[in-house]
């Protein structure tokens, strides 16, 4: 995002003690998939909204889920959270993946990316990449974390050398424009 969508969205963020989470039945209906239950139940966790672009969304991103894992007999449910702090413990970031893969290589977790916009690309993917696996360092430091681009259908995997100092960079700005609002 631009820097003055980027202060007006943390803005906005920090005065609603509580959201809307619009994606949550995308969620619950990737761990009825997960728990192999019926595509009846599945299509009634996603149509239960009463917003329909929210059940559009919700159902395009199940989908494209679908559509790249749908058929993987050694996936399950990442049930951890993690968290990781910045900014001098200023900022705090809430990490819970979506699901993993039991792969020859090990364990891959994967975080969906559901959003229509800002769109993913490399940079962002490396940053969300790069934040997992600090949030998760200390409990599962040998799993490899991707980010699924549901609106492309991409996976996205590993962080690059930039993306501690763009996370670190963000996160210090985000805490002056707190601190300074």
């Amino acid at each position: 995002m631009d820097p003055a969508r980027q202060i007006s969205e943390v803005l906005r963020r920090i005065q609603s003690s509580a959201g809307y989470d619009f994606y949550r039945n995308l969620h619950l209906a990737i761990a009825a998939h997960i728990q192999e239950k019926s595509k009846d139940e599945i299509d009634y966790i996603l149509n239960s909204s009463s917003r329909p672009d929210e059940i559009s969304y919700n159902k395009a991103a199940f989908d494209s889920f679908n559509v790249k894992f749908g058929k993987k007999t050694k996936i399950s449910l990442f049930e951890k959270k993690g968290q990781l702090k910045l900014a001098d413990g200023k900022i705090l970031v809430r990490v819970s993946p979506s699901f993993m893969l039991e792969t020859p290589n090990g364990m891959d977790v994967y975080h969906i990316w559901p959003i229509q916009n800002p769109k993913l690309d490399k940079s962002k993917a490396n940053c969300g990449c790069y934040i997992m696996q600090q949030a998760f360092k200390k409990i599962s430091p040998n799993y490899t974390y991707k980010i699924f681009d549901s609106t492309l259908g991409k996976v996205y995997s590993g962080t690059s050398n930039t993306a501690p100092l763009a996370v670190n960079s963000i996160a210090q700005n985000m805490a002056n424009w707190i601190e300074n609002s």
